[in-house]
């Protein structure tokens, strides 16, 4: 399958049943049901032939070159650590602002399990640059 905005593709946030909403893992060759690949260069989502008729959700970011604008947040090289890409994406009136952080490190995630009250998740954070500089990016459409 190929993503909509193939030509633009940037970034795979995931796949999930379009019925349950149950994800998908990634996986270099799908091979199991719940699994697919998805090739960075050109956007195209493959699936194993147990879910070649199911009904799927497809997440994922691209760059708009005509429309809004992106800004490139960057940083002097730091030392190699584990780390984590975050995509927070809000829109509203039909625009939309996304910002990607590129290189993350938590050291607080809170997931309260009680069923009773409200309950708050907690995720804290440090944004660092990447291997080419590069702290995110953040983009708008106007």
């Amino acid at each position: 399958m190929i993503a909509a905005n193939a030509a633009s593709y940037n970034d795979d946030l995931g796949v999930a049943y379009a019925g349950s909403g149950r994800r998908f893992n990634r996986a270099t060759t799908p091979s199991l049901a719940g699994q697919y690949a998805v090739n960075f260069s050109n956007g195209v989502y493959t699936f194993s032939a147990a879910d070649a008729a199911a009904a799927v959700l497809i997440s994922y970011t691209y760059k708009i070159p005509t429309n809004g604008s992106t800004l490139t947040l960057s940083n002097q090289p730091m030392g190699v650590t584990p780390t984590f890409k975050a995509t927070f994406y809000t829109s509203y009136n039909g625009s939309g602002t996304a910002l990607r952080l590129n290189a993350c490190t938590a050291n607080k995630l809170s997931l309260p399990t009680k069923l009773d009250t409200w309950t708050i998740s907690e995720l804290d954070f440090t944004a660092f640059a990447d291997a080419s500089g590069t702290i995110g990016y953040l983009s708008t459409v106007e």
